[in-house]
């Protein structure tokens, strides 16, 4: 009894240790903040910190290698760019096409204050003036009057 429990607790401690082997190892809080920084590249909207996705252990492992070889945040970011593209960057770089794209939302807004100031310049003020010839509108009161008796006649 005592060896077949012993057994089944050796068993599964080795069924356990693949598990506890691909767990995170502790990272320093350096690439904790370059984990962050990085989109998982599977994982919409997360970074790399966040994502429980394989590839982001894989990578959150690779950021703390770099680091303890004494690389620095931007040239692990670099690292990463190279395989994936700019898009892995939670933050895109301030520098040509995307610097554009931080001044967008900005462009857009003095755009559609000017194009507002230009539709509310070209309205009038106020209520416009209409002149009435008093003759006329005699003459419309009467023929209004007119068409109203024959209205109720029928």
């Amino acid at each position: 009894m005592k060896r077949s429990l012993s057994v089944a607790v050796a068993l599964l401690l080795l069924l356990l240790l693949p598990l506890a082997a691909s767990a995170d190892e502790p990272l320093s809080p350096e690439a904790l903040k370059i984990a962050n920084s990085l989109n998982c590249p599977v994982c919409s909207g997360e970074s790399v910190r966040d994502s429980q996705a394989s590839i982001a252990v894989e990578m959150r492992q690779v950021i703390q290698q770099k680091l303890d070889q004494g690389q620095s945040p931007d040239e692990i970011q670099q690292y990463f760019v190279e395989r994936y593209g700019v898009s892995i960057l939670r933050e895109p770089p301030k520098q040509g096409f995307y610097h554009t794209l931080w001044w967008m939302p900005v462009a857009g807004l003095a755009l559609g204050a000017i194009i507002l100031a230009l539709f509310l310049g070209n309205r009038p003020a106020g209520e416009p003036e209409v002149s009435v010839d008093p003759d006329e509108l005699r003459r419309l009161e009467e023929q209004l009057g007119q068409e109203l008796l024959t209205d109720q006649g029928m």
